[in-house]
This record gives C-alpha cells, structure tokens and sequence, in this order.
C-alpha cells in the first residue's frame, strides 16, 4: 500500500499568537517561496487571511501544511493566545483544496532539525551531542512551546507538548526577590508566565519594582530595545530572563534526556543573543545535580533562521513518513 503524500503545490504556514507566515512549495525539489506575513487576528477566520493570499497566486495550490500554535485534536486545532479555530475538512472545502494536515507550530520546528544547516543555528553552550539522540526544540514568543524528535533510523516521531504551561518557581536569592511581586499578580506560575512575550513585560515590572525603579508601560519589543541601548533596568530585566531560560532548558533536557541536543527557537532569543552571557548561563544549564556530568554534554543552541517553522513544515510536506506523519487520521481531505 502507498504511504500518504502530499499533492503539490502546498500552502504551508507557521500561525502563532501575533503573526502568521505564509509561503508556498511549488514541488519538493524547490525551497519554500514566501508569500506574506499576516497579522493573525486581522481576519475573522484562517479561511479568510489564506484565501486572500491565494487569491493573488497564479495557480491555487493543492494541499496545505499548517503549523498552529495551540493543542491538536486529529483534525482540528485552536490557536492558544488568539481566536482563530481550525478545522481541517472545512478548510480544505472553503479553500478548494484536495488534502492537508495541521500540525502544532512546535512540531514544525521539531521537523526543521532534521534539516537546519549550520549557519541557521549558533551555538550558546557546547557539549557532546549523542549521534541519533532525542534532539528537543523550546522556546518563548506569544507563548511558550516545546517539542521533541525522536529517531529511529531512517523515520523519525514528533512529539509536541504543552511544556509552557508546567509550574515554576524560584531557585535563588535574585528570583526569591521578584516571586512575591509576581505571585501577587498572578493565579499560577508557569513558564510561559515569565517566559513570553508577555512575560518578559511581567518580569521588567517586578525587576523595576524590586530595585524601587520606575515601571514604564512598555511592550516586549522595548525591553529588549532599550536593553541593547544599555538601560539599566531592562538589561537587569533580560539577564533574569536569560537565566530563566537556560534553566528551564536543562530542567526539560533532562525531562526528554535531550542527548541530542536542545534548541532554543522563536522571535526573542536571537535578538536577545547579544546579551546572553554564556559562561553564566552554562552554569545555570548544567547545575542539576547530580546529573552535572550528563547535562555538561547536552549543548543548548538557538536557532537564528526565521524561516525555521517553514523549512520544517516544506521537510514535512516532502515525506510524511520521516516524521510519523502519515497516519491516513491525520490527514484531510476535500
């Protein structure tokens, strides 16, 4: 029996809570073409913001691969942090299109380790990386995802999670400093409560207000603006969050035993790559005892393509069996 396959051209998008990319794959032989960006909410459905852009091609496409950041079931998706709802059938009937599949926007990226080159990704802690080891992708944006790809030989298995949303608390001085202030403000901490977009912002209120500073209204964009330009309040703000990171990074290494590596993906960690004081971090990332020497060979990188979630979804589209994504289930059609 044939494995599934997608039918080419295919409409492949990576939909966060803020933005949507959307590009097209005119056949598996050829890189990704990006088409547009949208703001995810400008239209009142998916169906809408894509037929848009269809509208503009010279040939439909066939198939689409969408990448969703929210919880998958089967066939249908809801975006976390926005109002958008997915539902693949109807999809496929409202954009005429013969088949698709919705994946979760981390299993998107999980895909593009298998093919990332080099200069998409820099290295922030070195290590000794297992040959056919779990190799594990998080990261902080709208929200805060994480996923996994598990190999075995030539096919491979993405494991999406919802990571984010795991509870945190203090583990130093500094942090015992800002937990009152931020507990107060908030029901439960998790990771994505500090380690967002949002955030970054929560976590610039109580570094200024521990340190009896002003705390200005401003968005995550400034923060790490003005952090760059050297202010000393939102540079303090990007330090705490830089070892938050790196400690949540080990926690959930040794939760997947990430020997292939872990990788730091999304819009803030790049931009934030100058600030990122590496001998401290590694510090944080390895202190796990008393698995200081397994951690000390897992290496922590950050993935600077911004097409990553793209290049995995067109590797996904060129053969859904090297990721486990050729159940017929999972698949629809119009």
């Amino acid at each position: 029996m044939r494995p599934p396959s997608i039918a080419y051209p295919v409409l492949i998008a990576d939909i966060g809570g803020t933005n949507c990319r959307v590009s097209l794959v005119e056949d598996a032989e050829r890189p990704h073409r990006h088409l547009a960006r949208i703001g995810t909410g400008s239209f009142a459905t998916a169906e809408e913001a894509f037929d848009s852009v269809i509208a503009t091609l010279p040939q439909r496409p066939r198939s689409a691969v969408l990448a969703v950041a929210g919880p998958m079931e089967g066939r249908i998706a809801q975006l976390t942090n926005a109002s958008w709802h997915f539902d693949g059938p109807r999809i496929a009937g409202r954009l005429g299109l013969t088949q698709g599949l919705l994946v979760n926007d981390f299993e998107a990226l999980a895909a593009s380790l298998a093919v990332l080159k080099a200069h998409d990704v820099e290295t922030l802690i070195e290590g000794e990386p297992e040959q056919g080891g779990v190799k594990l992708v998080l990261g902080p944006g709208t929200g805060f995802g994480a996923a996994a790809l598990l190999t075995q030989g030539e096919r491979g298995f993405l494991l999406p999670t919802e990571c984010g949303h795991l509870g945190l608390g203090p583990e130093d001085p500094a942090e015992e400093k800002l937990w009152p202030i931020l507990a107060a403000k908030e029901p439960r901490m998790t990771i994505e409560t500090l380690l967002s977009g949002d955030g970054l912002v929560r976590l610039h209120k109580a570094v200024a207000a521990s340190s009896g500073l002003d705390e200005p209204q401003i968005s995550a964009a400034d923060i790490s603006r003005m952090a760059l330009d050297g202010d000393p309040a939102t540079l303090m703000t990007v330090v705490c969050f830089w070892r938050l990171l790196a400690r949540v990074a080990g926690d959930l290494a040794l939760a997947f035993k990430a020997t292939g590596g872990v990788y730091i993906a999304g819009g803030i960690a790049p931009h934030l790559l100058p600030l990122a004081d590496r001998a401290a971090l590694r510090a944080v990332y390895v202190a796990k005892p008393p698995l200081e020497e397994l951690m000390a060979k897992i290496p922590l990188h950050v993935v600077t393509a911004q097409d990553a979630a793209e290049q995995g979804l067109a590797a996904i589209a060129a053969q859904l069996s090297r990721f486990g994504l050729d159940d017929p289930r999972r698949l629809w059609f119009g």
